[in-house]
């Protein structure tokens, strides 16, 4: 067995049970009863508390999430999902600092895609490489913040873990650099990677002992947490999801949308325009 599935610290179980609970949260239930579970969510969170003893009690409760709701996000086609606005928030409740967000590219971008991805998400892995050949096509003009919404279970979140891991190594440029391997080597829908992580992330220039260690003590937990508070906030239900913004104006895609179709929703921005974007 890999070491990306050999987390023998008893609070790592603690942490994947918070981040899914916050997911199913806003999968599963309506805006105005939100905000007491995203709460409950935050203090396990903070408090990293053992809730559950072995993976198949983790996996189980995910799964009653899940049919509870009568959804299933892990095989949703793109087209089921229409775009509609992100919400009248001023701009700069977007703009991210490149201290604490994910950021791929000028930070000082005209730009923004704010991009709410699963590593196990096969559309998001066919979307990651394309923002990133958007970005670095537009001169500066683009950049991206990366999202986490690990809804595909224990192999999405540990992913996610491991690519916060590689930032306290090397900042968002590690961030994004193992975000890539992971994309390419994952297998998607929940299996996981071809490779053991530690290997993965050794072949990439990290020290793997110390990501490994991280992942196991779940340092990044409250980084994943607040990424999935904001996606319930915009009631996003779908991954890959996307929203632009330029300047005060903003539009969210829910559902894979490509690289055309971004660029004529930044057109329709700058002209003041609501883009009416449909997803791919």
């Amino acid at each position: 067995m890999s070491k990306m599935f050999s987390l023998k610290n008893a609070a790592i179980f603690a942490i994947p049970l918070a981040i899914l609970i916050g997911t199913a949260s806003y999968i599963l239930y309506s805006v105005h009863k939100q905000g007491k579970i995203l709460d409950d969510v935050a203090f396990m969170v903070q408090n990293s508390r053992p809730l559950v003893t072995d993976r198949e009690q983790l996996n189980e409760l995910f799964s009653q999430y899940i049919s509870a709701g009568g959804l299933d996000l892990a095989h949703a086609t793109p087209n089921q999902s229409t775009s509609k606005r992100a919400g009248a928030k001023n701009a700069e409740d977007y703009i991210p600092s490149p201290s604490d967000e994910r950021i791929y590219g000028n930070p000082n971008a005209q730009f923004y895609i704010i991009e709410y991805s699963d590593f196990e998400c096969p559309y998001c892995k066919e979307h990651f490489p394309q923002l990133l050949d958007l970005v670095d096509s537009s001169s500066g003009n683009i950049a991206l913040v990366f999202k986490h919404v690990p809804v595909h279970g224990q192999a999405s979140q540990v992913e996610s873990l491991a690519a916060e891991c590689a930032a306290e190594q090397n900042g968002n440029p590690g961030f994004y650099k193992l975000a890539r391997a992971i994309f390419e080597n994952t297998q998607s829908d929940g299996r996981g990677l071809t490779t053991p992580l530690d290997v993965l992330a050794t072949r990439n220039g990290f020290d793997g002992k110390r990501l490994i260690e991280c992942v196991n003590a779940a340092r990044p937990a409250q980084k994943i947490g607040a990424d999935v508070r904001e996606a319930a906030g915009l009631n996003i239900q779908q991954t890959p999801s996307t929203i632009v913004v330029h300047g005060d104006r903003s539009a969210l895609v829910q559902g894979m949308v490509n690289g055309t179709g971004i660029m004529q929703m930044m057109a329709q921005l700058v002209d003041g325009g609501t883009p009416e974007q449909k997803s791919k």
